[in-house]
């Protein structure tokens, strides 16, 4: 397809033709890497033709036919490929009249190996045999490189397919199988029941040597996993929190699962984390498979919201489905959002809604950029689409509708949910029927409200000021460059307001000219966004700032303290707040408990450290020693008796950063000591062994270079092997890294884990521009061997680079590599990068001068 120029016209196909069924018989070839297929998709003509027009990309079609109930027959004169555009053309012999008809096609394709489309993925046996499995992954726009059809999400059809497989093989569909026979040449032709009306993205099959387990029966949907064999024991927990979340959402959208079954697959080789094709979701091996004892609350949660997230879907995007890709944030937002809900629920002590607030950093971050985009824009292209695939799109999208449903209240926003699923079922819809059915279900002017925070970019600064009787919010756009271009929202806030105690939580809409509330108590603290519920930064002017930081230990609850350091933390970067005031004020926190806040501040003195060096430096390690080492101290190495998970997953933290940002040698040698116990098989808490695998890579040598290389390959768990892998990137030494870059773009890795190494490695505050050379000299390797969809989270590894001289290499290096498929997030990456250098550039004598 052309990749640049040209509007929606350009890419959407005509009307004249539209399919309601496709009959697919699909024969893989495993051994060969090829397939073949043959098709009749019924479909309605609806004014004469001599052409019919789909999608096909990569595909020989070799045979067609025309036909209709009444036995007419249209001859087939010529079927040509158009690559440039994607497109297959069937020219008719004579015009084919409207009607309903049925187009057969016949063809050849061979599995892509770079993990679109129809792609095969490979393991290694127990006998040290590579084994091949074959399987789909369709969005946005790659159904056309499996079968020639109409690709756009809005000409939803039945399916019904047919896997004509090897005699032994595992065979899954999207529906449960509903026949099977011989096909000769020890082959079995696995028949699958109807879908329901459905987007072409959303099809899926898998097949090869694979295991399934049990079904269990959830309110009489059967649930299984399918894994690579010998993996069996690591599916309970994907279970456990599957079948809760499919009853969560059951019952939350007040309408039964949409399809007769659920399969869960875990896949060697994924490009995506997870893939919510209906009845069939895939899954990377790292985000389904897991051992509870061994792995992280971090890495537990990871699994738990990806299987969440990915069954919210069931119900939102694919029993009502976005009509265009421009809408694919309300598909992504909405899933992201009602996974926060459901592992909400499934693990309170988690605290999910905290953890999404960290998450909302980045979020934040990228829309206080020039470059930053409206959630929803226009799209036109396949590469319009993937670049949708962002942090604005998950995160601030999930946001805003948390925003408006704490604004709204919990009940009234589901009534509107249910309102919208039901009025709009196995259809299509456009954003502004989400906001109609919630208007129509709360009487408030959602609409409005929501049109502002989706059709423009940005967010607020809303800032309190205190009067006599009374306090004002004001709104202006933050930017890190400073500058208010008037954009202005309809803000959704909830403020409490103390002088002891919990305080009233009060609901205000703070309109473009601002707003008002009468004071309730005298000399209060206040907090502007209650709960962090919203999502904008806060500025306190005069006595409120002092008294919020003065009472934030005691006064706020924990995810408001995260927001008040992440929004000190942005005033700073934004060169509104000098470097040693927020310094000063973290120092306060020393007493601090939440796991959030910690990560906040662990991750700025990680900024803090690229930025200094000799006496600098030291006086930083020594900060970092003072302020985390009270907070060490009181948790201490041993587990506590049924310690929660979260004061666990601190104590990693604090390990990580008094061991690799405090050089402190007591915590550096103990965690040398553990990763090594842990790597043998003792019993090692996993928030302490992933800490300590950071900290000895952060140290280490050529020797443990190659025990970390062999424990990548042969740990007993995906996230264990990830950890050991990806942590290769953090060595120091020139020659360690070089191996670490080689390993990235050899057989060795698997090309969907590549970019975050490489990645990873230019993040390297010792080594990064070594890094980033690399990835230079072999840009061409790198867009030729791995997945599209993962280049720019490569790229992303550049906004660590932050003197003036790798800013100007790296923009002008991008000035000439385009990433097609992430213009505007390539946009922001680079944007990020300049934001950073200006940063150091500004606190570099103000850091030499706060700790000489």
């Amino acid at each position: 397809m052309s990749r640049t120029g040209g509007g929606e016209s350009t890419y959407r196909l005509p009307r004249t033709v539209i399919p309601s069924r496709y009959e697919l018989a699909i024969e893989p070839d495993l051994a060969a890497g090829t397939f073949r297929g043959a098709e009749d998709i019924r479909i309605t003509v609806r004014e004469p033709v001599r052409e019919i027009v789909l999608n096909a990309v990569d595909l020989r079609v070799e045979d067609g036919r025309l036909t209709n109930g009444n036995g007419t027959k249209v001859d087939v004169s010529e079927i040509s490929l158009d690559r440039a555009n994607e497109r297959a053309r069937v020219l008719l012999a004579e015009p084919a009249p409207p009607g309903e008809w049925t187009l057969h096609l016949e063809y050849t394709g061979v599995l892509n190996e770079r993990l679109v489309g129809f792609y095969p993925s490979t393991y290694t046996d127990a006998e040290g045999r590579t084994r091949t499995l074959a399987t789909t992954h369709f969005e946005a726009a790659d159904a056309r490189r499996a079968f020639p059809c109409w690709d756009e999400p809005d000409l939803k059809a039945v399916f019904s397919v047919t896997l004509v497989v090897e005699e032994g093989l595992v065979a899954l569909s999207n529906t449960p199988e509903v026949g099977r026979e011989p096909s000769g040449d020890r082959k079995v032709a696995v028949r699958f029941d109807d879908t329901i009306p459905m987007s072409t993205y959303l099809v899926a099959w898998v097949v090869g040597p694979l295991e399934l387990t049990e079904a269990v029966d959830v309110d009489g949907v059967p649930l299984r996993v399918a894994h690579v064999p010998g993996k069996g024991h690591l599916v309970d927990f994907a279970i456990e929190s599957g079948a809760f979340s499919l009853r969560f959402f059951t019952d939350y959208y007040g309408i039964p699962y949409p399809e007769k079954k659920v399969d869960f697959v875990a896949l060697p080789d994924f490009a995506a984390g997870a893939m919510e094709n209906l009845g069939l979701i895939t899954y990377r091996e790292s985000l389904l498979l897991v051992e509870p004892s061994q792995s992280t609350q971090q890495e537990l949660l990871a699994v738990a919201d990806v299987v969440a997230h990915e069954l919210a879907h069931m119900w939102f995007g694919d029993l009502v489905t976005m009509r265009w890709w421009n809408g694919i944030w309300l598909n992504e937002a909405f899933a992201t959002f009602m996974a926060n809900l459901a592992v909400d629920a499934f693990r309170p002590d988690w605290d999910r809604w905290g953890s999404f607030r960290r998450v909302c950093s980045t979020a934040l971050e990228i829309d206080a950029l020039d470059s930053t985009r409206p959630i929803e824009y226009p799209v036109n292209s396949p590469d319009d689409a993937s670049d949708m695939f962002d942090s604005l799109t998950y995160t601030k999208g999930a946001a805003v509708l948390r925003m408006l449903e704490r604004y709204l209240g919990p009940g009234r926003f589901r009534d509107g949910i249910h309102r919208y699923l039901k009025d709009h079922e196995f259809g299509n819809t456009e954003t502004s029927d989400l906001w109609d059915s919630i208007e129509a279900a709360t009487e408030e002017p959602v609409r409005r409200i929501m049109d502002t925070w989706i059709w423009q970019g940005g967010y607020p600064l809303v800032t309190v000021r205190e009067d006599a009787d009374s306090l004002s919010f004001a709104q202006e756009r933050f930017r890190y460059d400073g500058g208010d271009d008037g954009t202005r929202w309809e803000v959704p806030l909830l403020a409490r307001e103390s002088s002891g105690g919990d305080g009233e939580v009060r609901a205000i809409l703070v309109e473009p000219p601002g707003a008002d509330l009468p004071r309730l108590a005298r000399d209060p603290v206040v907090v502007a966004n209650a709960e962090g519920a919203s999502f904008l930064r806060v500025g306190y002017e005069g006595a409120l700032r002092e008294r919020v930081w003065t009472h934030a230990l005691d006064a706020l609850a924990a995810i408001e303290r995260f927001g008040l350091v992440d929004d000190t933390w942005a005033e700073a970067v934004a060169g509104g707040l000098p470097a040693a005031e927020y310094l000063e004020l973290v120092r306060g926190l020393r007493g601090e408990t939440d796991l959030h806040v910690w990560q906040t501040v662990v991750t700025t003195m990680g900024w803090f450290d690229r930025f200094v060096e000799a006496e600098p430096r030291e006086g930083l390690r020594r900060y970092v020693r003072e302020l985390g080492r009270s907070a060490f101290d009181r948790l201490g190495w041993e587990l506590g008796p049924d310690e929660p998970d979260l004061s666990r997953s601190l104590r990693g933290t604090l390990v990580s950063a008094l061991a690799i940002l405090g050089g402190d040698a007591e915590v550096s040698t103990r965690a040398r000591e553990l990763e090594a116990e842990a790597r043998a098989g003792e019993p090692v808490d996993a928030s302490l062994a992933a800490a300590s695998v950071a900290v000895v890579a952060a140290t280490g040598d050529a020797d443990d270079f190659e025990r970390f290389l062999a424990r990548s390959k042969d740990a007993p768990t995906p996230q264990e092997q990830l950890r050991y892998l990806y942590a290769l990137a953090d060595f120091r030494h020139s020659d360690l890294i070089d191996r670490a870059l080689d390993l990235a773009l050899s057989d060795e890795v698997r090309s969907q884990n590549a970019p975050f190494l490489l990645g990873r490695a230019m993040g390297n505050r010792d080594v990064g521009d070594r890094a980033w050379r690399f990835v230079k000299e072999h840009w061409e390797e790198v867009n030729r061997r791995l997945p599209p969809n993962t280049i720019i989270y490569l790229a992303d590894g550049v906004r660590f680079l932050t003197t003036p001289e790798q800013e100007a290499d790296v923009q002008a290096f991008f000035e000439e590599h385009d990433i097609p498929q992430a213009r505007k997030m390539l946009k922001q990456v680079l944007e990020r990068q300049r934001i950073n250098v200006a940063f150091r550039r500004r606190v570099e004598p103000q850091l030499a001068a706060f700790f000489r």
